[in-house]
């Protein structure tokens, strides 16, 4: 049973996750400025990423890296902490969480893209269809929230788009990395290079930042925002892709925006009429298409195939 549905039990995890985390998100930016936020988010993501990292030391695990593995680990770690998190977090700022969520979803789309082009993945068509009722069972679900968002709130929807663009590349990038190392060691190295210019950016409204004002609830959800949705979920993310791969994987990202909905609902009393109904069946039934289509990873992934065996560098 693991080894058939164990990477889809997880994906699905993580989704609800992020789902739920919109929520949670929207509510504590508004006690937050979103640099502010990020600069704390990213340093607690460090310090529990580094933590980890020392436990496996401790217990004999190695966790360095080889030195060709080294530009790979940047360009995972710009990609998806650099620009995706950052992005993300600021289009909330000017975009409902719905929006967001919808936009950010369409990250498979560009991740089936990428893959075709680069040849690291064959795409069945039945995944493209997968894909197509998929999106199409998301702008059902957010119906006139789409048409609210692109009226109301054009620089957060371009910003949430350019972000799902981003989070579609970090997946691709980072699967090469996870055949050869633990996804403790590959979170930790491309979460400290990609924290570099975050950290900087976001320092100032850090420093103007009223953190005596922050309440319980906000703290909460900071707390929540640096565990779960980002190193909890991405280290289960990461598994589930280097066990499936990214296409398989990346469908299940459509399912976010009809989580965070329910979530809203449940949580905010925000309504849940049968067109959203509907487009959360038309969800689901994408992702069955899409587990029946999936294929694996080419014979022709050349960085994997010709990847040296790491010599560490450390650890």
């Amino acid at each position: 049973f693991e080894r058939r549905y164990g990477a889809d039990l997880a994906a699905l995890l993580v989704v609800t996750i992020w789902g739920v985390s919109f929520v949670f998100q929207k509510v504590t930016l508004e006690e937050l400025d979103p640099l502010a936020f990020t600069f704390a988010r990213f340093v607690g993501m460090l310090a529990l990423g580094w933590g980890v990292l020392l436990w496996r030391r401790v217990g004999g695990s190695p966790i360095g890296v080889a030195r060709a593995d080294l530009p790979g680990l940047a360009l995972a770690g710009v990609l998806g902490y650099s620009l995706y998190i950052l992005l993300s977090t600021v289009a909330l700022s000017y975009t409902t969480a719905f929006s967001n969520a919808l936009l950010i979803a369409t990250a498979p789309l560009f991740a089936a893209l990428l893959l075709r082009a680069l040849g690291l993945e064959r795409i069945a068509v039945g995944q493209v269809v997968a894909m197509v009722v998929s999106l199409c069972g998301v702008v059902l679900f957010l119906g006139e929230k789409v048409q609210v968002g692109l009226r109301g709130a054009s620089l957060g929807d371009l910003i949430s788009l350019a972000a799902a663009f981003f989070f579609a590349a970090y997946s691709v990038a980072n699967k090469p990395l996870l055949t050869r190392y633990p996804v403790s060691v590959v979170m930790a190295y491309t979460l400290t290079i990609g924290a570099v210019p975050v950290l900087l950016i976001s320092f100032p409204a850090t420093l103007a930042q009223d953190w005596s004002g922050v309440s319980a609830a906000g703290w909460a959800g900071l707390v929540w925002s640096i565990v779960v949705p980002v190193y909890v979920a991405w280290t289960v993310w990461s598994w589930a892709i280097a066990r499936a791969g990214v296409a398989r994987t990346s469908v299940f990202m459509y399912l976010v925006p009809p989580v965070g909905g329910l979530a809203s609902w449940t949580l905010l009393g925000e309504g849940f009429g049968l067109l959203k109904i509907a487009g959360a069946l038309l969800v689901l039934a994408g992702l069955v298409l899409a587990r029946r289509a999936s294929t694996g990873p080419t014979e022709s992934l050349r960085t994997v195939r010709s990847a040296p065996a790491p010599a560490t560098t450390s650890g």
